[in-house]
């Protein structure tokens, strides 16, 4: 155990005289990523280009909501997942979902939805997403007024439609079956309000955007207080990339100066000469992480909530990083090979994985790419302990998955490392 520490301490000792490499690279390049990309998300909001994943929950369970629900997912803009109302908030409150849509009990569209009634919808929006909750309010409205446009041109559902509208109005009693007809002959002009947007200034149903509630996810402690709260978990993912690249470069380094064939001279293993450099690969990727989050908190209010989250999260994102680097070092055969071929590929899990691009802008092929790169699982356990507030069960997850990919990588990384040494 001694030697491992032996090998750490120079592998350690040999970055640090790199000093401006190493505060640069590890420390004042992520730092930069997570100030400007919280200087941008502080002032700018998007609408998303991609459908909005919601999860939807059905209280009504009637014929009507059912084809609300049908509607929805048919419009394109939104795509809906079925769950019970604690699924749901837990779906919302982890980041499995952009959000969620509640149709109430008392589920009934009619047409006072846009003019002096509450739509009986109630949305709740993962608190990153705050700006597409207009998005998905409009995609509602949109989809109600499908649902009238249905019912209207639909003759077994006209007469439906017509009573809710005449409820609506505040008439009440029976009607001759002339008075009917002279009705629905002047709610003729109702087609080309479905057919056409209202113009002239008139107030579209789509601008109706206030008739529907909006419901708290959960309590306010998962609330990001800034947009530094989201973005420092990004800064400290670019922080660990370039240490994998750097680590991974030393290996090859070593190699060819001819330090790992002296170090076999010596009565060492080789996999005590990987084991150490794996040791230093860790204790960086802690230390560089814990810098990050200590700066972000005593300067941009990052808050460090869920202490017991965030110490299963920085060994478990240290040691897939570990992983990591193992394979990374046998991606080619000189070090400039190995340098470009570690940040082709760590550029690539920072892109699907939400390191770059936020993940609602990423088409759905990408984003389900992305569950394979440890940049997403990554940030998901850092926010966990940051302000989603993850109990011990949820930390589970991401550290789980972190685990396990530096445990695949290490093991193909070092057995490429014994076959090339017996070569």
């Amino acid at each position: 155990m001694r030697t491992l520490f032996y090998i750490a301490g120079k592998d350690l000792l040999l970055h640090w005289r790199d000093r401006l490499g190493f505060f640069w690279w590890m420390l004042g390049f992520p730092l930069l990523i997570a100030v400007l990309i919280g200087l941008i998300f502080s002032g700018v909001l998007e609408d998303p280009t991609q459908p909005l994943r919601v999860a939807l929950v059905d209280e009504a369970g009637t014929p009507e909501s059912q084809l609300f629900a049908q509607i929805l997912q048919e419009s394109g803009s939104v795509a809906t997942r079925p769950m019970s109302a604690g699924e749901a908030r837990d779906a919302v409150r982890t980041g499995g979902a952009l959000g969620l849509v509640i149709l109430k009990k008392e589920f009934r569209i009619t047409p006072a939805v846009f003019s002096n009634q509450r739509m009986p919808v109630a949305i709740a929006m993962d608190p990153r997403h705050q700006a597409e909750s207009h998005y998905l309010k409009a995609a509602l409205n949109q989809a109600a007024i499908e649902m009238l446009r249905r019912q209207w041109f639909d003759p077994a559902q006209r007469s439906r439609f017509i009573d809710a509208l005449l409820a609506d109005t505040g008439r009440q009693g029976e009607m001759s079956a002339l008075e009917r007809k002279a009705i629905e002959g002047t709610l003729g002009v109702l087609g080309s309000f479905f057919d056409a947007p209202a113009s002239g200034g008139k107030r579209s149903p789509l601008d109706a955007l206030s008739n529907v509630e909006v419901v708290p996810v959960d309590a306010q402690r998962i609330q990001p207080h800034s947009a530094f709260e989201i973005c420092f978990p990004i800064g400290i993912m670019w922080g660990l990339i370039a240490l994998a690249a750097e680590f991974a470069q030393a290996i090859v380094k070593e190699r060819d100066a001819g330090t790992l064939l002296r170090l076999r001279v010596a009565p060492i293993a080789r996999w005590q000469i990987l084991a150490g450099s794996g040791l230093a690969c860790f204790a960086a990727a802690v230390g560089v992480t814990l810098m990050l989050l200590i700066f972000g908190h005593f300067a941009f209010g990052v808050r460090l909530q869920n202490p017991v989250g965030l110490g299963l999260a920085i060994p478990a994102i240290g040691l897939c990083f570990v992983g990591l680097t193992m394979l990374l070092s046998v991606l080619g055969n000189t070090e400039s090979s190995v340098g470009g071929a570690a940040w082709a590929t760590l550029l690539i899990m920072s892109m699907v994985g939400g390191g770059m691009v936020p993940q609602i802008f990423l088409p759905s092929w990408m984003d389900l790419a992305g569950n394979l790169s440890p940049v997403k699982w990554s940030i998901r356990a850092l926010e966990g302990g940051i302000w989603r507030d993850f109990t011990v069960g949820e930390m589970a997850v991401p550290c789980g998955i972190l685990l396990g990919m530096g445990l695949v990588c290490g093991l193909v990384g070092v057995a490429i490392h014994q076959r090339r040494a017996s070569c």
